[in-house]
């Protein structure tokens, strides 16, 4: 598609397409909406010019609220476009925290009605967002992201895909929060057996830094 293009999509506030296309996040129509929220992620990511522009929007805001969306294809494409938003641009994580979006992103962790695909962008969302040096994890820490985490490694055993990404999650936090040592116990007696099912989940470097975390 043509906004995959960097100048295509730095070009949308010069067209003055970013209100119409974020008034279809509202549109009546799940596939509008859902369609809306891959584009507006597209547009953004790696883009700062575009980032800017959806910023100035509100845009943040907008996705946010869409979290509460009732039809799950939509909430997978709307955590799509707030992650290629908030990556590397801290004036969107800003917003983020600001519209209460790091709550309605753990209540995204409870919808598993129709499968754990949303639990696992939520576990790559968060991977991403905490690689970049100098976020502010506090929010993250305060919402309880690691128990769930926990939970999920203990109930998953037949999803591989899901436990990977929800490793490299707990990987990240463990480097950026301050776990209960309750929390360390339980990943301790895990981490074994985490390992050898997923080896590939975590290079050997952060294998080795998980366990000197939870040695700590």
């Amino acid at each position: 598609m043509l906004v995959e293009q960097i100048d295509n999509a730095s070009n949308l506030d010069t067209l003055k397409l970013w209100p119409p296309l974020l008034s279809m996040l509202s549109s009546p129509e799940p596939d509008l909406r859902r369609y809306a929220a891959w584009v507006i992620g597209t547009a953004v990511q790696n883009n700062q010019k575009a980032q800017t522009h959806l910023h100035q929007y509100k845009g943040v805001k907008k996705l946010v609220e869409r979290l509460d969306d009732d039809e799950y294809r939509v909430k997978t494409k709307i955590l799509y476009a707030l992650g290629s938003q908030l990556h590397h641009f801290p004036p969107a994580a800003r917003q983020f925290e600001e519209v209460g979006g790091w709550g309605k992103l753990r209540g995204c962790l409870e919808d598993v009605d129709e499968g754990s695909e949303l639990q696992r962008r939520v576990a790559f969302f968060l991977a991403n967002y905490l690689a970049d040096e100098g976020v502010d994890a506090s929010k993250i820490q305060e919402h309880g992201f690691l128990e769930r985490f926990i939970e999920i490694l203990k109930r998953s055993k037949d999803e591989a895909d899901l436990r990977e990404r929800v490793l490299q999650a707990v990987h990240m936090l463990m480097r950026r929060t301050n776990a209960t040592e309750e929390h360390k116990a339980d990943l301790k007696g895990m981490l074994p057996g985490l390992k050898e099912q997923h080896p590939d989940a975590l290079d050997h470097e952060q294998w080795h830094s998980l366990e000197n975390q939870l040695s700590l």
